[in-house]
């Protein structure tokens, strides 16, 4: 079995007109093809939320990141 994922973006009118091409590994003939149909997730406000924050007290920036920020707003 071989798994070939691709993103699509499904039309308003919802016919989806599918181009894959397959890898050399599979040989001409014959084939079953199975569609799973995964919607994309909507983006959750709280999931972003809990981003906010995440660098007060990290060494990534080698000084404090919150005054980081701040120097790079005020460059502005």
């Amino acid at each position: 079995m071989t798994i070939i994922k691709k993103t699509i973006e499904i039309p308003a009118d919802r016919l989806l007109k599918l181009e894959l091409e397959s890898p050399d590994s599979l040989p001409p003939g014959k084939a079953e093809l199975s569609l799973d149909i995964t919607p994309e997730p909507k983006p959750n406000g709280k999931a972003i939320m809990s981003h906010f924050g995440c660098l007060k007290g990290s060494t990534a920036f080698g000084e404090d990141s919150v005054e980081f920020q701040r120097k790079i707003r005020a460059e502005r």
